[in-house]
């Protein structure tokens, strides 16, 4: 039967059928590299995704989104497990490394411990300090690899970009975008729905929004203003709107039916509105009357009227409370212009005109779906989409239908909203530290008002457009998807650079012990071996180290140990391996040990470690026969 025997190198024999000589497998030397091939693969993905910026979606992100414990559980383990693999690795390498110097060098057992603990990453807490501090340090490092898998796998919360499509709408036909009589029965289509209320009839029959658009226009903040949709969806606009954005919450099922769409971005093309205001003293349109009880007359020509001045009946108690409006009438006008005739009540609008610019335009429109809000900015400027300006003019006209419907004895709800803005200015103003004229408190509060309701407007129309009249066409998006991302991109670096670094270790461990062919069966970790080779080396060592001991009897230590009881005292006793005639390893008492009679049986390097009471005078330092020059290092010494 083959029986344990272990061998130095150079005292091989070749194998006979005693079976004495145990040889290596390839499996039993290199098993542990082995594991190498698991942590280099993950690692290795773990770097192509993130710079590929693969994200991981579907029921993988639903499960670890419902169960974070048992996510991070799971994380932890695996860590744990690979952060071991690279482990063996390293103490494979430290043990292999050791076991070919120990056939070189003398070492003593406190040596012989440090390898021990370094060789399976363990702190002993009797070592002396300085074989202590560096087994330590060896622990410690010992559980980076784990932490720094742990950080390069736990899951978090990204995106990933994918592709959708939303319907938004067409402009080809504008035959339902017309100005409708403000008479009852006379409105142009509607349809009202869960989503919202929709029609063509924008000045009359939302004018409510219209009205809260105007108050509000100004923001008292310093951040971007915030305001609603005209719609049931819940999104509000970041910024202005700029007239489009009317297919979210209701033309993208497609994309907002799956539940982890974080937003997504789309170009839509629409009308950036730029509206000037000034005053204008020598303005023609003017109050006159009463031309009846209550009723007073709003005329006069505009700066694009075509076919004769403009005219308008308001109602009111005495004139006081009017805020009229002006706006072209023909059809063959541009209707860019906005005149303000107003009462007393509201002198500050009175004279005041309005010149409405429309630039085509094409812009990028980012919808936050987890938060519901929409972000519009320009790209560039495009052909005319509508080159018969059918949705422009209209919506200007709304202006100067809403000033005649929302006036009535007392008030004027739309001059009302303008003062609202205005006051909203000069508060925002104020607390800026900035210094303003009514004058141009008064313009600014009322420019932001007519491009917040010119915004509004043209976003009705468009969603009369989709919803009513079922005008659309398909747009393609980019969908912003939640998905887990694996790892933080410094700690994947980091590991991938562990396992190469790993990798190149073992590879030059292997070319400098040419493969370990130098590689001895005796394995100091191994208590079977190390007993059998003690028991091969004889009653020298137990000699020494009782003569050690006896010599500490009755002193008492300068030295104190840091965390644990002290030493028994054999710690310094140097051995080393030999071959004995068969071939077979013995550990033996090291040729530089001290004699072991009374005074030559301890070490230099231990002596002053302890004093005996009273004996300094008495007898003498305690000096050895046999001089002793060997100081044993942490990696022993020449034999």
């Amino acid at each position: 039967m083959v029986r344990q025997f272990t061998f130095l190198p150079g005292d091989r024999r070749d194998t006979g059928d005693d079976g004495r000589t145990v040889r290596y497998s390839h499996w039993g030397r290199y098993n542990t590299f082995y594991g190498l091939s698991f942590t280099t693969t993950l690692s290795t993905v773990l770097l192509l995704a993130q710079l590929n910026e693969c994200r991981v979606t579907g029921q993988l992100f639903t499960l670890a989104n419902r169960f974070p414990g048992s996510a991070a559980l799971v994380v932890q383990l695996l860590a744990a497990f690979f952060g071991l693999l690279h482990l063996a690795v390293i103490c494979k390498l430290i043990n292999y490394a050791l076991r070919l110097r120990l056939n070189k060098v003398s070492v003593s057992l406190d040596v012989l411990r440090t390898w021990v603990d370094m060789s399976i990453m363990r702190v002993d807490w009797d070592l002396p300090l300085r074989f202590f501090f560096p087994s330590v340090f060896v622990v410690l490092l010992s559980l980076v690899p784990a932490a720094l898998w742990a950080g390069s796998m736990t899951p978090s919360v990204s995106r990933t970009v994918d592709s959708g499509m939303l319907l938004i709408p067409s402009y080809e036909d504008v035959s339902m975008i017309k100005e409708y009589p403000m008479m009852i029965g006379s409105s142009g289509p509607s349809l009202r729905t869960q989503k919202g209320f929709f029609t063509y009839s924008v000045g009359q029959q939302q004018s409510s929004q219209l009205l809260a658009s105007a108050a509000q226009a100004s923001s008292l903040g310093g951040g971007p203003h915030i305001h609603r949709k005209l719609d049931n969806t819940q999104f509000s606009y970041r910024g202005r709107s700029y007239g489009v954005g009317a297919s979210i919450g209701l033309m993208d099922q497609g994309i907002r039916s799956n539940s982890q769409v974080a937003g997504y971005i789309y170009q839509e093309e629409g009308y950036l509105a730029n509206v000037t205001c000034t005053y204008n003293a020598t303005s023609n349109f003017t109050l006159s009357g009463p031309v009846n009880e209550w009723i007073y007359a709003a005329s006069g020509n505009l700066p694009d009227s075509e076919e004769g001045p403009e005219y308008s009946n308001y109602i009111g108690h005495d004139g006081k409370a009017i805020v009229a409006m002006g706006v072209a009438y023909s059809d063959r006008s541009p209707r860019r212009y906005l005149a303000i005739a107003a009462g007393p009540a509201y002198s500050f609008l009175n004279t005041t005109q309005c010149e409405f610019d429309f630039t085509p335009t094409l812009f990028n429109v980012t919808v936050d779906v987890g938060n519901l809000n929409i972000t519009v900015k320009p790209v560039r400027t495009m052909p005319d989409f509508n080159p018969q300006r059918n949705v422009t003019r209209t919506v200007v006209r709304q202006f100067e239908l809403m000033s005649n419907d929302m006036t009535n004895l007392y008030v004027s709800l739309l001059g009302e909203a303008f003062n609202s803005s205005i006051a909203a200015y000069k508060m925002s103003e104020t607390f800026n530290n900035r210094t303003f004229t009514e004058e141009e408190a008064t313009l600014a509060g009322l420019t932001n008002s007519m491009v917040a309701m010119a915004d509004d407007m043209l976003v009705a129309y468009a969603s009369a457009q989709l919803m009513v009249g079922r005008m659309f066409t398909q747009q393609p998006a980019k969908v912003y998807v939640y998905a887990l991302q694996f790892g933080q991109p410094s700690y994947i670096y980091a590991i991938f650079t562990l396992n190469l670094v790993i990798i190149l270790a073992v590879v030059f461990e292997a070319v400098r012990t040419a493969a370990w062919s130098a590689l001895g069966r005796f394995n100091y970790l191994d208590p079977r071996d190390l007993i059998v080779a003690a028991s091969r080396g004889g009653g020298d060592i137990a000699a020494a180290a009782d003569d050690i001991m006896e010599r500490r009897e009755g002193r008492r230590m300068k030295h104190i140990w840091l965390l644990s009881d002290p030493d028994g005292g054999n710690g310094s006793l140097i051995v080393n391996l030999r071959g004995d005639q068969d071939g077979h390893v013995k550990i033996e008492v090291g040729a530089g040990q001290c004699n072991r009679d009374a005074e030559s049986a301890y070490p230099p390097d231990e002596k002053s470690m302890y004093v005996e009471h009273g004996a300094e005078t008495e007898r003498g330092p305690l000096t050895p026969k046999t001089p002793m020059k060997m100081k044993v290092g942490i990696f022993g010494s020449k034999q």
